[in-house]
């Protein structure tokens, strides 16, 4: 005889939890498929092919097609739009009953597709006395006057335009003399300046030869000396200048005797012409 192999305890114990487990779907699927087969599907989660076609209207058809055919997950507004259709079949907010809205709708959809009446593009009586009182105070001038005025201010325009070009070209002459007489300036301010320069250091070298030796320029006898000096100069320098004026006074007086004197000899000569 051939020995028996023993199964341990545990392995045993485990087929028999799987054998039972797949007994119980067993019995669970069998139960649900009795019941779906009992459950008669409805129309609507049915494809289309499958659908009795004598069950349903044709419209409720169409719409159930409609609804198929709208892969987009659109809203039915934006879905409207995008296919050119009015948003929406009636008034969702107190915006859709305003009329600029209305207008809106009027000239993107036409008449018929807005189902607006046309009147609301036209204003109202109120809405047309308003528009011409505010015109009337806005524009108080008629087209010719402002025409007129246009044409005035223009003028006005040209004309100070040209002054201006008048006036730049007229200075444009004179720059050249405006420049000779700005370099002349230029060169007496430095001819002064070289003069003062020069009549200090004749100064300087006056005081320390009245020293008769090398005195430091910060020594007080050489700053009273030098005071000194600068006094004597200045006031040679101020006699000068009112020699050099009385001269030229001399000068005019004498020319205006002798116009004088030839003045006086012309009508004397006329007399003993006579």
């Amino acid at each position: 005889m051939l020995p028996v192999r023993r199964l341990p305890t545990t392995t045993v114990g485990q087929c028999f939890t799987l054998v039972r487990s797949f007994a119980g779907g067993i019995t669970q699927w069998a139960k649900k498929a009795e019941q779906l087969e009992s459950e008669e599907p409805a129309a609507e989660e049915l494809p289309v092919t499958f659908v009795d076609d004598d069950a349903e209207s044709m419209e409720a058809r169409e719409a159930r097609i409609a609804t198929l055919r709208n892969k987009s997950r659109l809203l039915p507004q934006h879905r409207n739009m995008l296919h050119g259709v009015l948003p929406y079949e009636q008034s969702q907010s107190w915006i859709h009953d305003t009329v600029k809205y209305k207008r809106m709708m009027l000239g993107r959809y036409g008449i018929d597709g807005s189902k607006v009446d046309p009147r609301v593009c036209f204003p109202t009586k109120k809405e047309a006395y308003e528009r011409a009182e505010y015109e009337r105070v806005a524009f108080p001038f008629s087209l010719k006057q402002m025409m007129d005025a246009n044409e005035s201010e223009r003028k006005a325009r040209k004309a100070q335009i040209e002054a201006r070009e008048a006036e730049v070209s007229r200075k444009l002459e004179k720059l050249d003399q405006w420049t000779a007489d700005l370099n002349a300036r230029i060169a007496k301010k430095e001819a002064e300046a070289r003069a003062a320069k020069e009549r200090k250091d004749r100064l300087v070298e006056e005081v320390r030869r009245h020293f008769g030796f090398k005195v430091d320029p910060r020594d007080e006898r050489f700053q009273e000396m030098l005071a000194q000096k600068e006094r004597e100069d200045r006031k040679k320098v101020k006699e000068a200048k009112r020699k050099e004026k009385e001269e030229k006074m001399m000068e005019k007086l004498q020319k205006k005797t002798a116009q004088l004197e030839a003045d006086i000899e012309v009508p004397s000569g006329e007399k003993t012409k006579q």
